[in-house]
């Protein structure tokens, strides 16, 4: 697993995509992940897959996530994403197997 020293990190090769699609991303993001009047987990891992990011089996998306860049995200079988969390994924960003908000108050991802 690659990890990122912040104090080094370099990001000249940032290119989050094509312009239509992060704009398109966006209103899709703030109406159906950011909105807690939407609480349909289902709804919301079908989305992620449209826009490229790879899910795993039995995810569970809490109401008030936010995804920068749903491509570049890679989520194992069985998480859980708490509300309110913001996955501000300016490189690829994979999350294991198991994971739930226990693991994220013990910092273990």
């Amino acid at each position: 697993m690659n990890k990122v020293t912040l104090s080094s990190y370099q990001n000249a090769e940032y290119h989050p995509g094509n312009k239509v699609k992060i704009l398109l991303w966006y209103f899709v993001n703030i109406l159906f992940f950011i909105n807690p009047l939407n609480p349909f987990s289902g709804v919301k891992v079908f989305l992620l897959r449209l826009f490229g990011a790879k899910i795993g089996k039995g995810v569970l998306i809490k109401p008030g996530v936010n995804i920068k860049y749903p491509w570049w995200v890679e989520i194992g079988n069985y998480v859980w994403i708490g509300e309110n969390v913001w996955i501000d994924n300016l490189a690829k960003v994979k999350i294991g197997d198991n994971i739930d908000e226990r693991d994220r108050l013990c910092g273990s991802f």
